[in-house]
């Protein structure tokens, strides 16, 4: 299995060189070229990820069979291939690496849109598929946005009812996808108690203020 986990890695990352893109590359790019997804979507072209790049799912091994390291390794070089492929694999919330491999060698068979100007993802399940069945379990990303928007209603709020609703929103995503090192990604901007004495939100140290501030230190 060793020999065979090491051929796969170089044929992935020929792979990741060799398949053809398909749009021309352009030298010079103009700002009206640009194309929302909407728009790119009607027109993007389609393809299968195994006959464009050469990846079979047949080559990847089941995630049992492997050890840690080389889990590893190959889902290090199968997210480089995808991500070359404008289909970025993003989990939401901690995923072990096992499971993270096995979830894209049980979808890699998949049509994809190939988008020029926006980002395409992986998809990590079949549409349909009930929550926490798929190959991710309890690491549902499905299930995970379904908790995070449970009891939320549309409503008709103010700017300050909108900012309070954003953080507690953004509250709950982080401490679901950080869990006990949630405060480190805390949202400061949204927090009202940490706007400014004029009342402009926390800007992290990259105010406008602070960048004169911080250009004429040599003056002081």
């Amino acid at each position: 299995m060793k020999q065979y986990v090491y051929q796969l890695i170089v044929d992935i990352h020929q792979a990741t060189g060799n398949f053809a893109w398909p749009y021309l590359k352009k030298t010079e790019v103009s700002p009206f070229d640009w194309k929302s997804i909407e728009e790119e979507r009607i027109t993007a072209p389609v393809r299968n990820i195994p006959a464009w790049t050469g990846i079979h799912p047949e080559m990847l091994p089941p995630s049992e069979m492997l050890n840690d390291e080389q889990v590893k390794a190959i889902l290090k070089s199968l997210v480089g291939l995808l991500a070359a492929c404008n289909c970025h694999v993003v989990f939401q919330t901690e995923v072990p690496e096992r499971f993270q491999y096995e979830t894209i060698r049980q979808n890699f068979d998949q049509d994809v849109r190939v988008y020029e100007w926006n980002d395409g993802f992986f998809e990590f399940c079949k549409t349909g598929t009930p929550s926490k069945t798929c190959a991710l379990g309890e690491h549902c990303q499905c299930a995970f946005f379904g908790e995070l928007f449970e009891g939320m209603i549309e409503e008709d709020l103010s700017p300050e009812e909108e900012r309070a609703r954003d953080l507690e929103f953004e509250v709950r995503h982080i401490q679901k996808k950080y869990g006990d090192e949630w405060m480190k990604y805390y949202p400061y901007h949204l927090d009202k108690d940490y706007d400014d004495e004029y009342g402009n939100p926390h800007d992290y140290g990259m105010g406008s203020n602070d960048e004169e501030e911080g250009d004429d230190w040599w003056r002081k």
